[in-house]
């Protein structure tokens, strides 16, 4: 049995993610209705719009934070180091909410800068969880 307690933060982490990506969802949910849009209807792409940055914060964080709780459960299953696990999913969870804040103030632009290296940060987070879990599932158990 897996002693889970020693993935505290990384489970926290997961979980905090998950009631952030919960909140914007809300969000976006009421200024959708607010602006009479039928469910499911997007934004016309446009940065300058607050609308549109929140429904698209929501939306990024949705689509990475498959790939993180699934890394960061994976790595805890196969027993991975508790220290680089909880680490990573700490560090994780904190570079995406430096990109929704940044996405959600307007700052930095629509492409490139910093909120792209946020992102690129947060795919490498997720990448070395993968290989952390590689590791802890093949090598350390055989």
């Amino acid at each position: 049995m897996q002693d889970f307690a020693s993935y505290g933060w990384a489970l926290a982490a997961v979980a905090l993610y998950g009631v952030m990506a919960q909140v914007l969802n809300a969000a976006t949910g009421m200024k959708k209705g607010a602006h009479k849009m039928i469910p499911g209807e997007s934004y016309v792409p446009d940065f300058s719009n607050p609308s549109y940055r929140l429904d698209r914060t929501y939306m990024n964080s949705i689509e990475m934070m498959v790939f993180f709780t699934a890394l960061v459960l994976t790595a805890i299953m196969a027993g991975a180091d508790p220290l680089w696990v909880n680490l990573l999913a700490v560090i994780g969870l904190l570079l995406r909410v430096a990109a929704n804040t940044l996405y959600l103030s307007g700052k930095g632009g629509q492409y490139g800068g910093l909120r792209t290296g946020l992102n690129i940060g947060a795919a490498l987070v997720n990448i070395l969880l993968a290989l952390l879990t590689f590791a802890a599932a093949v090598w350390y158990h055989q």
